[in-house]
């Protein structure tokens, strides 16, 4: 399985976890997490253009906000996770700490619904 596999794309996927779900913030982004019954962990972002008018500088948040997703990818529960930015991040700051949100929010979401199907382990993505 791809990365590019491992996104939320279904608007009802999206309305799913801001109906009913478990947060994490740091100081710029707030991680809400919630089961899902893919398997494995899926992504989602909502960088809104109120924070940041500029292509580029909404572009830079996505892609630390990915990589930091691909880097803890093994260590996450099967949740789908959605990165909303909530204050505008000093440049080269946006992904501090976001790893260990992403595995907060995540073990919040499996504590909350323990009948949801744990996927201990995440299957093997490969970067393309």
């Amino acid at each position: 399985m791809r990365l590019r596999d491992a996104r939320l794309v279904d608007k009802a996927d999206f309305d799913r976890v801001f109906a009913d779900n478990q947060r994490a913030r740091t100081d710029y982004v707030m991680v809400m997490a919630r089961p899902n019954q893919a398997g494995y962990p899926r992504l989602g972002m909502v960088i809104a253009k109120r924070l940041l008018a500029r292509a580029v500088d909404r572009n830079r948040v996505k892609r630390c906000v990915r990589e930091s997703f691909r880097q803890v990818l093994p260590e996450l529960p099967a949740c789908d996770f959605v990165v909303r930015l909530i204050a505008k991040p000093v440049a080269g700051d946006e992904a501090r700490d976001l790893s260990r949100t992403f595995k907060r929010a995540g073990h919040r979401a499996m504590a909350k619904w323990p009948s949801a199907p744990a996927g201990e382990v995440a299957p093997e993505f490969s970067p393309n």
